[in-house]
């Protein structure tokens, strides 16, 4: 397996990619359905390199990074992997590489000098998700004690559970508390 950024992998070859899933309607994939519409009218955007994890010629997923402001940037956003390639049970304590460690492990890479770098999961419902994938990473990654607010909608996805390395987010936070209150 190896991790491609958008030139290697191909411009024409992502879009039609996205237009393929979008029309294939994977019953996993209608919590981000809106994704494949939207990413091809932003992808060249507000993100700074995408990365494709191939193994011979089959994608088996992709992400992106995002610069929140300077030196400050979240990783594995717009994550998607492949139906085949998902796990939907994970173990407590697991061990194996996942395909977003793959992409994680390019990326920072290719960030290599940072602030803070940060990933993010929406939904109260995922912060064991989160914490589990910072254990597995064993490497100065901190949960984030409250919810932090990584879009500017007005919906429960606006505030995030969050992972990150380096100095603290620099982006206005409410305590679980609070967000159960608001969207619970």
């Amino acid at each position: 397996m190896k991790v491609l950024t958008l030139s290697e992998y191909g411009e024409d070859r992502f879009l039609s990619e996205l237009e393929r899933l979008k029309n294939a309607n994977y019953k996993g994939d209608q919590r981000n359905a809106g994704w494949f519409n939207r990413i091809p009218e932003i992808y060249k955007t507000r993100f700074k390199e995408w990365f494709f994890l191939v193994d011979d010629n089959n994608t088996i997923a992709f992400a992106t990074i995002q610069e929140f402001y300077p030196m400050c940037y979240r990783l594995l956003t717009r994550t998607y992997t492949y139906p085949e390639y998902r796990r939907f049970t994970l173990p407590d304590n697991d061990t194996k590489q996942s395909p977003s460690m793959y992409l994680l492990e390019a990326q920072m890479k290719y960030i290599h000098v940072y602030d803070t770098v940060f990933i993010s999961m929406q939904d109260l419902k995922r912060r064991n998700s989160i914490d589990r994938y910072r254990k597995k990473l064993e490497d100065g990654w901190i949960l984030h004690p409250e919810m932090v607010q990584t879009c500017n909608d007005n919906s429960s996805d606006r505030y995030q559970n969050v992972i990150y390395k380096g100095k603290e987010l620099q982006r206005p936070t409410i305590t679980i508390d609070e967000w159960k209150q608001r969207y619970d």
